[in-house]
């Protein structure tokens, strides 16, 4: 009412992500004893940058996050296996579209716990809003980043003139966090 009648501008609209900041009070750990985590990871090597975070299954809360760009494919390789067997051989969602099929496959081949992640305009937007909902529903906490909050700030949908949804982020600003997170949210309950 108040934008169509008021003409008010109103402040996010067209954000995706509303109350990411509440949710912004995880406190980074190291594995606990008993307890399964959940690794997303978003691949890129340097247009873009790899971003890994992971979250604790018990709690919902992020533990740990990392972002990179300009490292060879078998460094990254070793990093995620390593951050995995790290957090008791934390459940891997790999982005395996494109160049991420044959890291999932050496990934998988050298007895990781890894799943594949094939992006397509449905399954992106199946998980973007998965990840906003949780994040509505304070359903998970997410650690005080500033690189992160800035992120969701300035991802965005838009109207295709099918009337289809399209999700990512502002010109000028990245999606890796976001998707990260979208992919670590995809293996919680």
């Amino acid at each position: 009412f108040n934008q169509e009648y008021e003409c008010e501008f109103l402040e996010g609209e067209g954000s995706v992500f509303r109350g990411v900041r509440e949710v912004a009070t995880a406190i980074p750990h190291k594995p606990l004893e008993n307890h399964y985590y959940v690794m997303g990871v978003d691949l890129a090597k340097y247009q873009d940058f790899t971003v890994i975070t992971v979250y604790d299954r018990q709690t919902n809360a992020q533990v740990y996050q990392d972002r990179f760009q300009t490292i060879e494919w078998p460094f990254q390789k070793k990093r995620i296996k390593a951050i995995s067997d790290h957090y008791n051989h934390a459940l891997i969602i790999l982005d395996s579209t494109g160049i991420g099929d044959p890291i999932f496959d050496d990934l998988s081949r050298a007895g990781v716990p890894v799943e594949s992640f094939k992006f397509t305009q449905q399954s992106k937007k199946d998980l973007v809003e998965k990840l906003s909902i949780y994040i509505e529903q304070h359903r998970i906490r997410i650690l005080p980043i500033e690189e992160s909050l800035v992120e969701f700030d300035n991802f965005v949908y838009e109207m295709g003139p099918q009337g289809q949804m399209r999700y990512g982020a502002l010109p000028g600003f990245h999606d890796d966090i976001v998707i990260s997170h979208g992919l670590s949210i995809w293996g919680l309950n």
